[in-house]
């Protein structure tokens, strides 16, 4: 059995679509929905629940999934017991937004040199998914927010960097934080996210109530928001902001009470400890805390 095969179910159970998981693997859909097919005639069970625009699993998939996903990672592992080093085959990394464009760029291109043969392949996602994602050994490791409860015992924290909370505002009404944030509109950084519990935290302690005019969980939207002098935030000083911006205003709040601590979480029983090592020692050095 080729083991394509048991990732493009994997796949496509992930992404809920026969044509999303095509379009990750590079294949046609017809390509994807036969290798299925070859499954489910080989084990005599149906997989998928399949529609015109969606795919979901059986039961029998579901029971399934837990062993096709140990297989696929052991197989991916094999070459790195092949290399010395262990700096090789694929290496699945989730990372929030704001370590796609501010952290990972250089990261990638000291990888390119330390380890050309290791194939690192980027998830996006929320720190709340891919912690999920890490769970399930659906990804190998994560650059996350630190979440607000203990990690559980198997799972393992590098520090990356801290990143202070600081008031974004553009031309705005009031001669002080609290007036900033009380005499204009306010966009909230999602409150349910992480990230965005610091902000609320803050605003609790201060004893300041204020309705959120706008709420997402997206930074680079927020920083664009405010340059427009739509409002003014309460964020994270995330790497890739650059308060040289003209226009932009910053108002860092040095507590460390309500800093995000960027983190790159794994196992700690990972089947590429040295990978998972070189990327820590990269993602530190190309981003200092």
């Amino acid at each position: 059995m080729d083991i394509r095969y048991l990732e493009s179910l994997i796949q496509t159970v992930e992404m809920g679509s026969i044509a999303r998981a095509a379009r990750a693997q590079n294949l046609t859909p017809a390509a994807v929905g036969q290798r299925i097919a070859t499954l489910e005639k080989y084990f005599n069970v149906q997989l998928l629940n399949r529609n015109a625009h969606k795919a979901s699993p059986t039961e029998n998939c579901l029971n399934l999934l837990p062993s096709a996903r140990q297989i696929v990672s052991e197989f991916r592992a094999m070459s790195a017991h092949i290399e010395p080093s262990g700096l090789a085959g694929r290496f699945v990394l989730g990372a929030i937004s704001t370590a796609l464009t501010g952290m990972l760029p250089g990261t990638i291109r000291y990888l390119a040199g330390v380890a050309p043969k290791l194939a690192l392949q980027i998830k996006p996602g929320t720190s709340n998914s891919l912690f999920a994602d890490l769970s399930e050994r659906r990804i190998d490791a994560a650059i996350i927010a630190l979440p607000p409860w203990a990690l559980p015992r198997g799972v393992q924290a590098e520090l990356l960097r801290e990143e202070p909370l600081v008031l974004l505002s553009s031309n705005a009404t009031g001669d002080n934080l609290r007036a900033k944030l009380e005499q204009n509109p306010y966009i909230c950084y999602d409150a349910e996210s992480w990230g965005g519990l610091r902000a609320s935290q803050f605003l609790r302690d201060r004893h300041i109530r204020i309705e959120p005019f706008y709420e997402l969980d997206a930074l680079e939207a927020i920083e664009k928001l405010v340059l427009q002098g739509m409002g003014v935030s309460l964020v994270p000083l995330w790497s890739g902001l650059d308060l040289a911006q003209a226009g932009l205003e910053a108002d860092i709040i040095d507590e460390d009470r309500y800093a995000r601590r960027i983190v790159l979480v794994s196992p700690i029983d990972s089947a590429r400890p040295q990978i998972v090592e070189v990327l820590a020692d990269a993602l530190r050095s190309s981003q200092p805390i």
